[in-house]
């Protein structure tokens, strides 16, 4: 039998660090094992720094192979300068040279996936599988719409005209996937029928993250002083982490506990205000990105790694996806946020749950895990891992996506 031909159709992918690119190339490497085809239409690498990559610079269009995976690369629009005008064109501007890409990409493709975050994909995907005639499965790891609108962002009209669009969408695909229960029932919502929404939530390759105390730290700040209790947090630096409460948390904790430092590491619009306040902070280091290779070495570095979201409704529907990375190595977690996130955090027991947007709660979480023993948070630790083996390894969650894409492209042969 030929091989499964998958085209994916997504904004930012490898050497681009974060949950998005991390989940396409894991899932794209292990459907390669599976004897799939796939071929990635994606950006010239740009974030965090929104710098086009220096090898890439100056380029419309490049092909090259990942790790056995096909990729084009088409260029964008990228500044430095954050804001939601520069956001929007750098979204836009990819949507058409990367539909475009899709488009016009010569050879077979079996089953078309238009990945979001951001939302315009989706729409240059619609737009490329009624030209090359190609089955839709939408991917949807965040409901971007409903952001724009919970943050305040979109109002009335605008609003309105975005999710009538997105149900178009919608509608119009052969499966929706998803990486919520909770994203499957707002879905639902929108129209779509039960049938054709799927949920293959974000996990870890357990093989990769592990437990591992013989690794060097890969940031000088993550070597402990005597007596210190190590705090990080990984990731975006944007308004859904709700960053500036958990500095507000360190504020206290200075106070009440000074052996305990914050680390943090990433970037994004926030980051300006987060290393502005941290500078006056004698408990708060903030420290650029680091790459994906290194992210185990961080999180085994630490005594414990908080994952916080903003208390906005929209996102307690998230389930941020650096928990799973985190528990697989064993290391305890203080999550603030709520909904599925929060059952799942509850179930597995590797860490505490606190109010999101609560910085006495989150520091409360912080005192709470200081107060145990290194046995009592080793024990967390592996519950954690034992949790994320059994119901969130990448690998597993893989093969039933190519599943559902095998259905999707079967459909489409045979009317």
């Amino acid at each position: 039998m030929n091989p499964l031909k998958i085209g994916y159709l997504v904004q930012q992918f490898p050497p681009e660090v974060g949950a998005g690119p991390a989940r396409v190339s894991e899932m794209a490497l292990r459907w390669t094992e599976m004897g799939a085809r796939v071929r990635v239409f994606t950006s010239m690498p740009n974030r965090p720094q929104g710098v086009i990559h220096p090898d890439y610079r100056g380029k419309l269009h490049v092909e090259e192979v990942w790790n056995g995976i096909e990729v084009e690369r088409s260029w964008l629009y990228a500044s430095p300068r954050h804001g939601f005008a520069r956001t929007l064109l750098n979204n836009v501007t990819f949507m058409a040279t990367g539909g475009l890409a899709a488009a016009l990409r010569p050879g077979g493709i079996d089953v078309l996936i238009a990945s979001s975050p951001p939302f315009f994909p989706h729409i240059a995907g619609r737009a490329a599988g009624v030209l090359r005639r190609l089955p839709l499965v939408l991917e949807v790891r965040d409901l971007w719409p409903d952001y724009l609108v919970g943050m305040g962002v979109l109002k009335g009209i605008p609003a309105r005209a975005l999710f009538a669009v997105e149900r178009r969408l919608l509608k119009a695909a052969r499966e929706v996937v998803v990486v919520t229960e909770s994203f499957r029932a707002r879905i639902i919502e929108k129209g779509v029928a039960p049938e054709r929404v799927h949920v293959i939530p974000n996990g870890v390759e357990t093989d990769r993250y592990y437990r591992s105390r013989d690794e060097a730290p890969p940031l000088p700040e993550l070597r402990r002083r005597e007596g210190e209790f190590l705090v990080s947090y990984l990731g975006n630096f944007g308004a859904g982490q709700n960053l500036g409460t958990v500095l507000d948390a360190f504020e206290l904790l200075a106070r009440q506990a000074p052996e305990v430092r914050l680390v943090m590491v990433g970037d994004g619009p926030d980051g300006e205000m987060l290393r502005a306040r941290a500078a006056t902070m004698p408990n708060v280091d903030v420290l650029p990105p680091i790459a994906k290779s290194d992210t185990r070495a961080f999180y085994n570095a630490c005594d414990l790694c908080l994952v916080p979201l903003a208390p906005v409704g929209v996102f307690q529907d998230t389930i941020p996806s650096k928990i799973f990375e985190i528990m697989a190595c064993e290391v305890p977690v203080v999550a603030s946020l709520g909904g599925e996130g929060r059952a799942i955090m509850e179930r597995s027991g590797g860490g505490l749950v606190r109010r999101p947007g609560d910085a006495a709660d989150i520091a409360d979480g912080v005192l709470a895990m200081r107060a145990l023993t290194p046995a009592q948070r080793a024990g967390m630790g592996v519950r954690g891992r034992a949790f994320v083996s059994e119901n969130y390894d990448r690998r597993v969650l893989a093969d039933r996506y190519l599943e559902i894409l095998r259905t999707a492209a079967g459909r489409a042969a045979h009317g």
